[in-house]
């Protein structure tokens, strides 16, 4: 997957595959943000054989670091606001 420096994007901060059990259609899709952008991005396995990479959520978070509990559930770390958020599909 191309990651570019692009649309405020600075670096990368790497995730976690979700393995939990809440959200059925997230199970082995990797997760990962961007620090500065704030950008959330889903990356799941292609019908070519290949990874295919979307943009799933635009925050204003300071994205630092991403977080799994002992049941698989995902959390992404606001280092500007020193906020642990779970993450949930949009509704």
């Amino acid at each position: 997957v191309d990651y570019t420096h692009s649309d405020g994007n600075c670096s990368v901060t790497g995730g976690y595959v979700y393995r939990g059990s809440a959200y059925p259609a997230w199970n082995g899709i990797y997760f990962y943000g961007d620090y500065c952008s704030g950008h959330i991005w889903a990356m799941a396995p292609d019908d070519a054989g290949g990874w295919a990479s979307a943009l799933v959520a635009d925050t204003d978070l300071v994205i630092s670091s991403f977080g799994e509990d002992q049941d698989g559930e995902l959390y992404v770390i606001d280092y500007g606001g020193g906020t642990i958020y779970r993450m949930m599909p949009a509704e």
